[in-house]
């Protein structure tokens, strides 16, 4: 005999539904242990990060005393950044001198130029660099000034507009 009384769910017996229905306690939940680990490691980031910018940063000496000097007295370099900031090297005040680009040519004709000025009697090396040349590049070629016996070295920084 075959009952037609719903027997579980609505449903007469041996029927199944199409769509299944959510049970009540299945409850929703998010596992946030990634984005945990993640807010973590941006965290670690910044922090690193704003060190090594902070560590990065130089506070120069003001300057109290200077020493006013005479352009030809001195053997003057002139340091220029370029559009893609790399340093020219220019021997001279003069800005239309040819440009040497080579960091290893840079030494050597600078070099070249303070051992000269010594043998003509000028004793300083004068330093003209805008200021956005790298202190880097300043240092590189400012130490070429110790190398050279007797000559003194100064620096100037151009403000350039």
């Amino acid at each position: 005999m075959t009952s037609s009384t719903p027997q579980k769910g609505g449903f007469l017996a041996g029927e199944e539904s199409l769509i299944t229905r959510p049970r009540p306690d299945n409850a929703v939940h998010f596992d946030i242990t990634a984005m945990i680990d993640l807010v973590f490691m941006l965290n670690i980031f910044f922090l690193v990060t704003t060190v090594a910018v902070a560590m990065a940063e130089m506070d120069l000496p003001v300057v109290r005393h200077c020493i006013p000097t005479d352009g030809d007295t001195a053997v003057v370099v002139s340091l220029r950044s370029t559009n893609n900031s790399e340093t020219t090297v220019h021997l001279g005040d003069d800005a239309d001198a040819a440009a040497i680009l080579d960091p290893d040519e840079q030494i050597a004709r600078v070099r070249e130029a303070a051992q000269e000025g010594m043998r003509s009697g000028k004793q300083v090396l004068l330093l003209k660099a805008e200021r956005s040349v790298k202190l880097r590049d300043i240092q590189r070629i400012g130490a070429i000034a110790k190398d050279v016996q007797g000559i003194g070295l100064r620096l100037a920084v151009i403000e350039k507009e």
